[in-house]
């Protein structure tokens, strides 16, 4: 079997094709999964490929990539999409032939994935197989992020982050939440947020949302880092914030802040995926894809040969929504 795989820790091309992969053998509640789609997400690269813009070799990164080397390959990739090829004699949900996504925890990348049923989700139906990659992680990510903070019609929500690949999708879960959401992003990913449907955009290039004197219900705050206090001084008194990733200091300080306001108001949470259900969250994902009101907006879409330039590019340019992968070694 076919499928691309890290041959040690250095720059991304140590993610290399090999055609010596065992095909996976199913367990009673797992399907075999025939792979045609993969995105990117960071998890998908940051314990084997070391930063780009640093070119020396560091004694610790000697360390790990020895480590690395003694690892079994195996393929990387989380996020994937495809055809059911194989059911487990204890699976009732799915059938041979159907179209799904799921989450491999490695292994995306490869002509067939093993999952587990818990795992696996039937695909919207008119996506197409890089779309409906894009939805496992991210997806899921932004709608736990937006039911946490989005209490009731109509309310005022800031999205700090409101491009990238949560929270581009943050942004149109909290439309069809039917909240006014302020996006918060850069000069080149304006007219992106304006067309996912955001009242209004601001330029963290130009201005500061701190500059104005709004409060809002809710701000959901992904990735980049700015004080925990800035944005309780822009929550209204019973308000929400909740924040996604991020810098080391910025996870630290949500942490420190949820414990300390714990019963407090506004009230601040530091983290939506760990506690979802992903199972259901990903029902109510496909649910609002299926009626128009959530879609993936696809910066670019990579063969699955070049993954190691997709990795480049999403490192150093700061992709808008996901970056794709068409799953398909025999091109």
């Amino acid at each position: 079997m076919q499928g691309i795989v890290t041959m040690g820790y250095g720059q991304p091309e140590v993610l290399q094709e090999t055609t010596t992969l065992t095909k996976p053998v199913i367990k009673d509640d797992q399907l075999l999964v025939e792979v045609k789609a993969s995105t990117l997400n960071i998890a998908d690269y940051i314990g084997y490929v070391k930063p780009i813009q640093n070119n020396n070799e560091s004694t610790f990164a000697s360390l790990l990539n020895q480590g690395v080397s003694y690892f079994p390959q195996r393929p990387g990739g989380i996020e994937f999409a495809g055809v059911v090829k194989e059911v487990g004699t204890k699976v009732t949900d799915f059938q041979i032939g159907e179209y799904v996504c799921g989450l491999a925890l490695g292994g995306a990348w490869a002509e067939y994935v093993a999952v587990d049923q818990k795992m696996l989700y039937h695909a919207p139906k008119d996506f197409s197989y890089v779309e409906s990659a894009a939805l496992p992680v991210d997806a899921v990510t932004a709608y736990g992020a937006v039911k946490k903070a989005v209490k009731f019609v109509g309310a005022n929500v800031l999205i700090n982050g409101a491009s990238g690949g949560v929270g581009h999708f943050a942004l149109q879960i909290a439309k069809a939440f039917q909240a006014k959401v302020t996006a918060v992003c850069s000069t080149r990913n304006v007219e992106l947020a304006y067309q996912l449907g955001a009242d209004q955009v601001i330029d963290y290039k130009k201005e500061d949302f701190s500059d104005y004197e709004q409060k809002y219900d809710a701000i959901i705050a992904i990735n980049g880092y700015q004080p925990l206090s800035k944005y309780r001084d822009h929550l209204k008194k019973q308000g929400r914030f909740v924040m996604v990733g991020g810098k080391p200091r910025q996870d630290i300080e949500g942490m420190v802040g949820e414990l300390f306001y714990m019963g407090r108001e506004p009230k601040i949470t530091s983290s939506a995926y760990p506690f979802l259900n992903k199972k259901l969250t990903m029902e109510k994902v496909v649910a609002l894809a299926n009626v128009g009101k959530l879609k993936p907006y696809l910066d670019h879409v990579y063969s699955v040969d070049e993954i190691p330039a997709a990795i480049r590019y999403i490192v150093e340019t700061h992709a808008q929504g996901k970056v794709g992968i068409n799953v398909n070694f025999s091109e």
